[in-house]
């Protein structure tokens, strides 16, 4: 079974309908057995899900690109290069009998390994982090 922004619809328009006193009868059942759904409330779903980001594409066309530039570097980097650094420094820090035993997969280096690879992903980020501050200091101004 997938999870998806349509089946989150689908299920919020099936628990609020049964939440509807007007759409409740005495021949319909308070649970959904068979956990069936009417192509109808599919449909509405889908339109919740797809309609926003449609209206926005169309409004503001280079928004999308902006986007995805900004959240490929910023979190890419950040979520694959500072992040683990940071965690493994730590944890290093914490537990120095670790940094005998021989571990399957570990970062060969030691802590000039992780130091260089956080020093090299912030050198990365934070030019981009001053580029959209500046750009939003002069939408500000």
């Amino acid at each position: 079974a997938s999870v998806s922004l349509v089946d989150f619809f689908v299920d919020a328009i099936q628990l609020l309908s049964k939440d509807d006193p007007q759409s409740k009868t005495e021949n319909s059942p308070a649970i959904n057995v068979n956990n069936s759904v009417g192509a109808g409330t599919r449909t509405v779903a889908a339109l919740f899900a797809l309609a926003p980001p449609v209206i926005i594409s169309y409004a503001f066309p280079d928004v999308f690109l902006t986007a995805l530039e900004e959240a490929g570097l910023l979190g890419g980097v950040s979520l694959y290069g500072i992040l683990p650094a940071l965690c493994l420094l730590s944890l290093r820090s914490a537990d120095n009998s670790s940094e005998t035993m021989a571990m399957p997969g570990r970062l060969e280096g030691g802590k000039v390994t992780l130091f260089a690879l956080l020093t090299i992903s912030s050198g990365l980020v934070l030019p981009e982090i001053a580029h959209v501050v500046r750009v939003v200091a002069d939408k500000v101004q």
